[in-house]
């Protein structure tokens, strides 16, 4: 039906069943979309407060690390800081022999470093082929930026700023000509 010219020609269209059924189910189904779209709107501003909340926080992807550095491989029948105090534990006083054990625990030095995502204590050992190595924490963790939480708040904020825009313009898109 073209839009009525005015109120009185409605209501005289009105008192027809028919013309009044019509109007009613129009007026039911323009409250749904309307419904719909406020749902729409609010589970949008809802979404995307929480996804940029959780980029924010980093609670999807870490972005601290702590490392560990091992200075080499350990043999089975030494102690664990043997690199450190290694001329504490010979016993031969001459100074080729200190010398050649100075090499030997130079040429031994492979330093290997891990980055962990938790902390696992000040120092931890581990078995590898040859021995083991002990890895001590550093000093400080470190901070490396992911690109998933920078995407997850640019998300989010698309996701409520589209919420928003549905709330906004919520009157005007569901809006019948009368």
């Amino acid at each position: 039906m073209e839009p009525l010219v005015s109120s009185h020609d409605k209501t005289r269209l009105m008192q027809i069943p028919d013309v009044e059924l019509w109007f009613k189910s129009k007026a039911v189904k323009s409250s749904a979309a309307q419904r719909k779209i406020i749902y729409l709107a609010m589970f949008l501003i809802a979404f995307g407060c929480a996804l940029f909340y959780a980029g924010h926080k980093n609670y999807v992807f870490n972005e601290r690390f702590y490392e560990y550095k091992s200075t080499g491989v350990i043999k089975t029948d030494e102690p664990l800081n043997v690199f450190t105090h290694w001329s504490n534990y010979i016993i031969e006083s001459s100074r080729e022999k200190r010398e050649e054990k100075n090499r030997e625990m130079l040429a031994r030095r492979v330093p290997s470093f891990k980055l962990m995502d938790e902390y696992v204590g000040e120092s931890f050992v581990e078995e590898v082929e040859g021995g083991k190595r002990v890895y001590n924490a550093n000093e400080l963790s470190r901070t490396m930026s992911h690109a998933g939480n920078s995407w997850l708040e640019f998300i989010g904020i698309f996701a409520a700023v589209f919420g928003l825009v549905f709330a906004v313009f919520e009157p005007k898109l569901t809006r019948h000509p009368q």
